[in-house]
């Protein structure tokens, strides 16, 4: 699963990366907060990729690096609205790499669940 989660990320990290920096045709009135947005969609898209790296080996930490970056997505989804789903994914993602790292965490103690 840590392998799936990953991959997944990975990819979304490159779709949201495209959403983010492909925009142009912008008023000057709401240009710099489409700026801003831009530049924080990028920083949501590196936080996702990051999380993917670390989901191979510490998915714990990849979970929580998937829920600030979806969280941050959800700052931005009044400019870009479809950075809601990203970010609901994102979560999604930091949730399943979490559980991930808690049930290898409960198999290297060695307990059982009966």
């Amino acid at each position: 699963m840590k392998v799936a989660l990953g991959i997944i990320g990975i990819g979304l990290s490159v779709l949201v990366m495209l959403q983010s920096i492909v925009f142009d045709g912008v008023d000057s009135l709401i240009q710099e907060e489409v700026l801003y947005a831009g530049s924080v969609g990028v920083l949501v898209a590196f936080l996702i990729f990051v999380a993917s790296a670390f989901s191979f080996r510490l998915p714990l930490v990849g979970g929580v690096i998937f829920a600030i970056s979806g969280f941050l997505a959800f700052s931005i989804s009044a400019i870009f609205p479809d950075m809601a789903f990203w970010g609901s994914t994102s979560l999604i993602l930091g949730t399943l790499a979490g559980f991930s790292g808690w049930k290898e965490r409960v198999a290297s103690r060695g307990v059982r669940n009966d």
